[in-house]
Order: structure tokens, then C-alpha cells, then sequence
């Protein structure tokens, strides 16, 4: 596994991670004293990882070719999401 790879598949955790940097130097620097400041900083940390378990992807429930006809060929509607394990 490549780099761009590891990057790419864990994106939102960086990017989670970095925000949380930046706001806690931020915190830290400008509002030490302020303890409205460090409880903002804890709902960012608690949005953040909800955010991060609201858009991780579930097990899927079809595993076969001939289950994913099936469910096509029901005429309901139906949610497509692709997945690649790169």
C-alpha cells in the first residue's frame, strides 16, 4: 500500500486531527483563561468523532452477484453505494 494510498483512505482522520491541532494551539495561545473556550474545544472534539462514525460506510448486506440481482429485480428503489478496496 502506497502512501497516497494510506492518505486517501484516512483522510477525514487527518483532516479531523489537524483541525483539532489548530483549534487547540489556538485555545492554548489566545484563551487560556477562558473556560467557555476549552468547552468549545470539547464539543469540537465530540462533533468531530461523531462526524467520523456518522460517515464510515457499514458491512455490506449483499455478497453475491446473484443477491445484488436480486435486489435489482425487486423494483424497489435502491441505494448504490461502490466501494473499492483500491
Amino acid at each position: 500500500m502506497s502512501i497516497f494510498q494510506i492518505v486517501n483512505q484516512n483522510s477525514y482522520t487527518f483532516v479531523a486531527t489537524f483541525v483539532f491541532l489548530i483549534a487547540l494551539i489556538v485555545v492554548m495561545v489566545v484563551f487560556r483563561q477562558a473556560p467557555l473556550a476549552w468547552g468549545a474545544l470539547g464539543a469540537l472534539a465530540i462533533l468531530l468523532i461523531a462526524g467520523d462514525l456518522f460517515l464510515r460506510v457499514g458491512v455490506s448486506e449483499i455478497n453475491t452477484a446473484a443477491q445484488f440481482d436480486q435486489v435489482l429485480a425487486a423494483r424497489q428503489p435502491v441505494v448504490l453505494e461502490i466501494y473499492s478496496n483500491y
